[in-house]
């Protein structure tokens, strides 16, 4: 990614500042009241707007988000490489945030992270309103971009501030304090606070009612992560799902098909085969590449790996805990990698010597009969 689309299309220094005028559109405006959801982003990436509306940095810079959520990133980098000026600090910071998701999905782009994020923090500070319709919406989607930023380069606990002020204001859109908490519950489960990984999810499947499809997706991760804690209710759970209590499921593909195959793979499968290993690995490894999150990747991990340890297979939970901390450290996602390294300390003082070595000669050995199988 060119340099160019780190720097802000800011208006001429000598010209009066002026009120950004907000497009008045629908689709606008549910973003503002319910923020990034995935029917409002699914809305967006089929829109059609007049060359004027494009021309808007708020307009381009929803749409970059838009693009980036289906990973996306030459029409993204083509939306935010021009457009109008940025006249308001709430069109800095949507722009900003948008930035910082576009250089996430590009390789090798650690400085430009680092560089964005630092912007964020700065664009964070103002207090001043400029333009009250896009105030909240900003305001929110900043502090998610910042918090993603954050976590990359270690600091968890500055990260988890920004994702609790978003979770916590009942003023900002109810679909961003939904994600604030699912993310939240990514950083609690890899400090060890189950309970409150937990907390969170229940309440974010709890606001997710009447957002969209959200809902479906917060049900599977809040019964991946209690597989943990509680096997037996988690089964029920899923089996409440597998018969269409809460609607059909397609399989075919998406995050909820992937996902929700590779919960009946650990509760219905175990012990597994060289086969449903392989399917459990394929599916984790396209759910990773699914958003260039750090949390979200910490979140997936930590629940494949803690069902795979709570379904008696120690061995594949362990390996998928140790390749996967290493994958996201070449990403650059340190603070991820830290927290899923200390999961695995925990996991080795809870085997002992004695029990933490056929567990590794065990994982060496199922590594080796996928390579060949591969």
């Amino acid at each position: 990614m060119s340099s160019a689309v780190v720097a802000l299309p800011l208006a001429e220094q000598e010209s009066a500042p002026q009120k950004a005028e907000i497009v008045d559109d629908a689709l606008i405006a549910g973003c503002r009241e319910f923020g990034l959801t995935e029917t409002s982003l699914r809305q967006l990436r089929g829109a059609q707007f007049s060359d004027d509306i494009l021309a808007d940095v708020t307009v381009r810079a929803l749409l970059a988000v838009a693009a980036l959520s289906r990973g996306d990133t030459v029409r993204a980098e083509r939306l935010l490489s021009n457009g109008r000026p940025v006249r308001t600090i709430e069109e800095k910071r949507l722009w900003l945030a948008a930035s910082l998701y576009l250089a996430c999905w590009q390789p090798h782009n650690h400085d430009e992270i680092a560089q964005l994020t630092q912007a964020l923090g700065t664009a964070s500070t103002v207090e001043t309103v400029e333009c009250p319709n896009l105030a909240k919406l900003s305001m929110g989607c900043a502090a998610l971009a910042f918090a993603e930023g954050l976590l990359r380069v270690a600091d968890v606990g500055a990260a988890r501030n920004q994702l609790e002020l978003v979770a916590n204001d009942d003023q900002l859109p109810r679909g961003l304090a939904v994600v604030a908490r699912t993310l939240l519950a990514s950083i609690e489960i890899g400090v060890g606070r189950s309970d409150l990984a937990l907390g969170h999810l229940q309440v974010a499947l709890h606001a997710s009612a009447g957002l969209g499809p959200e809902d479906r997706l917060l049900r599977l991760l809040l019964i991946g992560l209690l597989f943990a804690e509680n096997r037996r209710l988690s089964r029920a759970m899923l089996d409440d799902v597998v018969a269409g209590r809460y609607g059909a499921i397609s399989t075919d593909q998406g995050t909820v098909a992937r996902l929700y195959g590779l919960l009946v793979q650990i509760a219905y499968h175990c012990p597994l085969n060289l086969d449903s290993t392989v399917e459990i690995r394929q599916n984790l490894s396209w759910l990773l590449g699914r958003h260039a999150s750090a949390a979200w990747c910490l979140l997936i991990v930590s629940l494949v790996g803690g069902a795979l340890v709570a379904a008696d297979e120690t061995c594949e939970g362990y390996d998928v805990l140790v390749q996967s901390a290493a994958e996201l450290r070449c990403r650059h996602m340190d603070g991820v990698a830290d927290l899923l390294d200390r999961q695995l300390a925990t996991l080795r003082g809870q085997l002992g010597p004695d029990g933490f070595e056929p567990v590794l000669r065990e994982a060496q050995r199922r590594r080796r009969l996928r390579a060949a199988k591969d």
